[in-house]
């Protein structure tokens, strides 16, 4: 096969040479430099990609910092004005809220002090001071009575006498720090004695008469009397008056926020709302007044609402203390610095941005003045920006640094590896900004509207459909040329056999050795059978020839296609008298006119029966069927040989084709047989049909039209 391969490449150079030349090394050179050129386009339209989220990030980033930098300014501007050194409590509380009333994200202002106490202006009328509760002087001279009633209360757990002498002092008290202290004692024995009843009456003198006084603990009076008051009514079971002054109690606190402290408020909170929740544990769905539940969730809500500002104000203030007492050390007189802090509240990031203030405040001291607000508050901020005018494809995440959490964005991009980052300047905010390519999102590089992908898709095509037209022309010629090999070898075996035999026959009838006759008349027989042999063979080859050359000719003229098929049978009969085959001919009519190639018909007819009898060797038995089918003639042969498989049926009747099969039972033969066969057809107008099946035999049929004269 590598010889063929050669041979064919060899005799085809030129056609090679104008291929490699003129096609495949001009589509290489333009691929090539095509290629590159769709490699420049996809870098610089990735390039202007790139610069194009640059600015969107920019343009992300200088908004959050342009909204920081307006706080730190507003701020400043505050801290600048003359209302700090000049005006009382309630000028600065009303500028600060026309602030923030004027700007809504300036967040949650606060002042303080060295001391760590604050001042939440827009919440609290004045400055709550942490100071140390004063006995009034009346206290100290009562105190020797009051050391015998709590003998009594404590030690002697003789609740009545406690509660005489307890009255015995208050008829004699003028102040009302000291009557409120005592009867809140007072009320203590009630509880102790079981005397709910007078107990609830004096908490309710309590609350209605000294509302803003604080407890000798320092806690405030109203609130201490009312929870008390509700666990009295608790334990009695008085469910439906608990409701009632449970919710009278929340209207209180969450009215009273501001002018207690935290702390404390939280406490009475949690006592709050850790006694509805054992109520609610009780499932007394039926007793509760309509909307209760949703009244105290209500409350419940805005409390805790008021405290998480408080909270933080707390947190942010004890946080950046030290760092603002360093400040307010090394500043001496020089222009004031914003501070700028981040900090962890809660789980959440909380900013503050601060600047020292200086000079006292009607016992005050003022020493920073602040503005807290959260993520949410910067993002907000640029949430237009963030949403509208987002690249399209791009999805956008703010992720902070310290903890890693998205503060923008949707968190099902976290899988994916981003396509760009970005910091903000002085990492404040401590964040990064994200872009990540959406699924659906290409390149933005579209490869079909670029004009080098088609010219490059352009040249491939050329170029494949030209290389396969020069394989398929190499294949050709390969199996062509094996073919020849194929049929020269066959010639010569077709040829040696009959010649080796006449030639052992010349010999014996050349030395005169054979006397007897019939002997004689049968070696001429033989001759003339090889003879007949050799001749069709040389015919078929010369044939063959003129038909590749289209130098074949036909000579038509009126013909008996019965009469030729008869003379056909009977010498195929002869010449295969030693073999033992039996041809069965069957004719409609004894006379079938035609105008015809008497020769060809002849030559095609013998093909045929040649091949029945060169492959039937398990039943060697041929029918033949001459009939009229309207205006054709069909001449079928039909034999019990091996059949042709479906795959090769169209194939036998190309040049030179042989079975796979055919090619084992009988090593002889040119595969030129058929192949004339269906040219003589297809000039008479005719065709072959053939119908088989492996191991069955085969049917082959010669049709073509009746004709008489030159019709």
């Amino acid at each position: 096969m590598l010889n063929n391969l050669k041979l064919v490449l060899s005799q085809n150079r030129k056609i090679l040479s104008i291929f490699f030349v003129v096609v495949f090394l001009p589509s290489i050179f333009l691929a090539f430099f095509g290629m590159r050129a769709l490699r420049n386009e996809k870098f610089k339209i990735q390039q202007q990609t790139l610069e194009e989220h640059k600015g969107y990030v920019s343009s992300v980033q200088k908004d959050i910092q342009d909204f920081v930098e307006t706080q730190s300014t507003d701020l400043m501007g505050l801290a600048n004005s003359e209302i700090f050194s000049d005006a009382g409590y309630s000028e600065i509380r009303e500028s600060i809220v026309g602030v923030q009333q004027r700007d809504s994200f300036f967040g949650e202002v606060v002042i303080w002090n060295k001391k760590g106490e604050l001042w939440l202006p827009v919440y609290q009328v004045f400055p709550l001071t942490s100071k140390t509760i004063l006995e009034p002087d009346e206290w100290k001279t009562i105190q020797p009575n009051l050391n015998e009633a709590e003998r009594a209360e404590f030690q002697q757990k003789d609740f009545s006498n406690a509660i005489s002498q307890y009255r015995q002092v208050l008829s004699r008290s003028n102040n009302d720090k000291v009557r409120a202290w005592i009867l809140s004692r007072i009320a203590r024995c009630e509880v102790k004695q079981a005397g709910n009843k007078q107990a609830l009456v004096v908490y309710r003198s309590l609350i209605d008469s000294f509302p803003d006084l604080l407890t000798e603990s320092g806690r405030s009076l109203e609130f201490v009397s009312r929870l008390e008051m509700l666990n009295i009514l608790y334990t009695s079971d008085n469910f439906e008056a608990l409701f009632k002054e449970s919710l009278e109690t929340y209207v209180r606190l969450e009215k009273k926020v501001w002018s207690l402290d935290i702390s404390q408020v939280k406490l009475y909170a949690d006592t709050l709302k850790e006694m509805i929740n054992n109520v609610v544990a009780k499932e007394l769905e039926d007793v509760y007044p309509e909307g209760f539940l949703a009244a105290v969730i209500d409350f419940q809500n805005k409390v805790e609402k008021k405290l998480h500002i408080g909270r933080l104000a707390e947190f942010a203030v004890q946080d950046v203390l030290p760092y603002g007492e360093d400040i307010l050390d090394r500043i001496q007189g020089a222009n004031f610095p914003i501070l700028k802090n981040v900090l962890m509240f809660e789980g959440e990031e909380v900013f503050l941005i601060s600047v020292p203030l200086n000079g006292p405040n009607q016992g005050f001291r003022m020493d920073f003045l602040g503005t807290i607000f959260g993520a949410n508050d910067l993002t907000i901020n640029a949430d237009t920006l963030l949403s509208e005018n987002t690249p399209s494809g791009i999805s956008v995440l703010m992720r902070s640094n310290q903890t890693g959490r998205i503060v923008f964005g949707e968190e099902d991009a976290e899988s994916k590896k981003p396509i760009f980052t970005d910091l903000f300047l002085d990492n404040f905010p401590p964040w990064r900004v994200e872009l990540y390519k959406n699924e659906a999102m290409g390149s933005g590089f579209v490869l079909y509207e670029n004009i080098f992908f088609w010219m490059i898709l352009t040249l491939l095509v050329i170029l494949l459909f030209g290389s396969s037209l020069i394989i398929r022309l190499l294949a050709q010629e390969m199996n062509l040329l094996q073919l020849k090999s194929e049929f020269i070898a066959s010639v010569s075996h077709e040829f040696k056999t009959p010649l080796t035999s006449m030639g052992a026959i010349l010999e014996h009838l050349q030395d005169g050795k054979i006397k007897n006759p019939d002997k004689i008349r049968e070696y001429y027989r033989i001759l003339r059978h090889d003879s007949d042999r050799l001749k069709r063979l040389v015919l078929n080859v010369l044939d063959f020839t003129k038909i590749e050359e289209g130098k074949r000719k036909y000579r038509p003229i009126s013909i008996d296609i019965g009469r030729l098929v008869r003379q056909e049978v009977e010498s195929f009969e002869k010449e295969h008298k030693l073999s033992g085959f039996n041809v069965k001919l069957q004719m409609e009519n004894n006379s079938f006119p035609v105008y015809a190639d008497e020769e060809a018909l002849n030559q095609a007819f013998h093909n045929i029966l040649d091949n029945a009898a060169k492959f039937s060797q398990r039943e060697k038995k041929i029918e033949v069927f001459v009939e009229r089918k309207g205006e054709m003639v069909e001449i079928t042969v039909v034999d019990k040989g091996i059949g042709i498989p479906e795959n090769e049926q169209k194939k036998i009747f190309e040049k030179f084709y042989r079975g796979k099969k055919a090619s084992s039972i009988s090593p002889t033969g040119t595969g030129l047989g058929l192949t004339l066969v269906k040219h003589i057809m297809a000039a008479h107008e005719g065709e072959v049909v053939v119908s088989s099946r492996p191991g069955e035999g085969s049917r082959v049929s010669l049709i073509f039209p009746i004709r008489e004269g030159g019709e």
